[in-house]
């Protein structure tokens, strides 16, 4: 069950609802309009819907989460946790740092997904990562199509997006740390590539990432599989997790 977050700016962030009395609440109440908030390193915006489910005061980075005194849906993008108890009902979808592109008061609108708003091409690759286990959905950002999409198990999550190019596809991870070009900078990623398969790089937007890169649509669920495989590893030698 997938709903597009669009903001004002050209920005989408698929998601996946996972409880379906959230989903069938959300989907009564489409297309919901709204303006968004910003607290920490969260995005969140009014619904008007009236929800009451299990609540929780801690959150894993990546969840979509309800706030019950706002009536908010809310992206929950890194490390912050909810001011108050929330229900927790997904999870956003594609690289965690695009929150951040997300300014206060902008223009947020929610709909069921529709995909004969996206590319056939997307639409199949789309559905070829679902049926492999992963969460996804077409997007478009700034007027570029992609994929977005997460694995998510045990309560963690990692987000990748799939960018489509007339050469194939290229694929990027969450980010694992902002690079400052310092010894401890290299070091890691010294010690990563010695441990993982995918390729150490940067994005865009000069963070460290794990990429792969494709040129048949076939290769592409073996291309994420090893890049969250990888980021998972990283992960647990960083001693961020278990």
């Amino acid at each position: 069950m997938y709903i597009t977050i669009r903001f004002e700016d050209g920005y989408e962030i698929p998601a996946v609802v996972l409880d379906s009395r959230f989903y069938e609440a959300l989907k009564g109440a489409v297309p919901i309009k709204s303006k968004t908030l910003t607290w920490k390193e969260e995005v969140y915006f009014e619904t008007g819907i009236e929800f009451h489910g299990e609540e929780f005061s801690r959150v894993a980075s990546g969840s979509l989460a309800y706030w019950p005194p706002g009536k908010s849906l809310c992206l929950f993008a890194w490390a912050n946790q909810p001011y108050g108890p929330v229900n927790i009902v997904g999870w956003f979808l594609g690289p965690k740092h695009y929150v951040f592109e997300i300014d206060e008061d902008e223009e947020v609108e929610v709909e069921v997904f529709k995909p004969d708003l996206y590319s056939r091409e997307a639409v199949s690759l789309t559905e070829h990562l679902v049926s492999n286990g992963f969460y996804a959905a077409p997007r478009k950002w700034a007027g570029t199509e992609s994929i977005a999409g997460a694995y998510a198990k045990h309560n963690f999550r990692v987000g990748f997006e799939v960018f489509i190019e007339d050469f194939g596809y290229i694929v990027e991870s969450d980010p694992i740390y902002e690079r400052d070009f310092t010894a401890i900078d290299e070091a890691v990623q010294l010690r990563m590539k010695r441990v993982v398969k995918s390729r150490v790089d940067t994005n865009e937007d000069g963070y460290v990432i794990l990429s792969e890169f494709v040129s048949k649509g076939q290769s592409l669920v073996e291309a994420v599989s090893q890049i969250t495989k990888d980021y998972l590893k990283v992960v647990d030698i960083l001693s961020l997790v278990g």
